[in-house]
């Protein structure tokens, strides 16, 4: 599969980067630097990656990138999410951008464009309370809030998205490593609620209960860059349209073995 990618120069998009290598796609990157991008990861990579510069915000560029290389699927990892709601938004103008573009780009190629798109496990919904999204209670990262409902707003005939909403994402290396093979990862997924989520005897106290129960379950939900990138880049490579159109929680079944 022919995947966009944007943010490669990040902390996930430098990991997606080989992990998308690895499980057979041909990789675009859309950066605003070539020079930091072949700074940052190894030659090896670089020289299997087609880049195209341009910012993630400008609609017509992702657009005639999807386009001129007849992507299928897209991957954003650009931008940074503002912390608490009172922050204005900070990467809205390049999530609207890239759907907006992928939209554009299905309806001109015929065919739609498969995409996953970085939010945060606080734009999941609290088991058990009928969609009541966990920033009622810990309104931290509210813009994947937004994030979700644009996507929401758009076709799924031309944009089959998926949300992933992961925790706290770790480096297991500080470095950058190009894969001969995929690296695997532990992950097990849920749609549109934390995958294996505790419920606490206290949860039934009105608002405080369900913020100590969210606060208890936190450390739980790390996981790594690495591991969120290969279950990204596996499921692009599987087909399978089970997180079309659905937010994904996450959680390392390696370390809930521990807990």
């Amino acid at each position: 599969m022919k995947v966009l990618l944007l943010g490669a120069t990040g902390n996930i998009g430098s990991r997606l980067l080989p992990a998308l290598q690895a499980h057979g796609h041909q990789v675009v990157a859309l950066v605003r630097s070539e020079t930091k991008l072949k700074d940052l990861v190894p030659s090896s990579i670089t020289a299997r990656t087609a880049v195209v510069v341009g910012n993630a915000d400008d609609s017509k560029t992702v657009r005639d990138a999807l386009v001129h290389n007849r992507c299928e699927a897209l991957v954003n990892s650009a931008g940074l999410a503002s912390v608490f709601p009172w922050q204005a938004p900070r990467m809205q103008g390049i999530i609207q951008a890239v759907a907006t573009a992928a939209v554009e780009a299905s309806k001109e190629m015929g065919k739609p464009i498969r995409a996953w798109f970085l939010g945060g496990m606080t734009a999941l919904d609290y088991p058990g309370f009928g969609g009541i999204k966990l920033t009622r209670y810990l309104p931290m990262f509210a813009e994947h809030v937004h994030t979700f409902a644009f996507l929401q707003s758009k076709p799924l005939e031309n944009l089959q998205w998926s949300m992933l909403c992961p925790s706290v994402m770790l480096p297991a290396s500080q470095s950058v490593e190009a894969l001969t093979t995929p690296r695997g990862n532990p992950l097990l997924a849920a749609t549109d609620v934390p995958s294996n989520f505790r419920d606490l005897y206290v949860s039934w106290l009105p608002f405080l209960g369900p913020l100590i129960t969210i606060m208890g379950n936190a450390s739980r939900y790390n996981t790594k860059l690495e591991d969120c990138a290969d279950f990204i880049a596996a499921d692009l490579k599987s087909g399978e349209k089970t997180f079309v159109g659905h937010r994904v929680g996450i959680i390392d079944t390696g370390k809930t073995k521990q807990t």
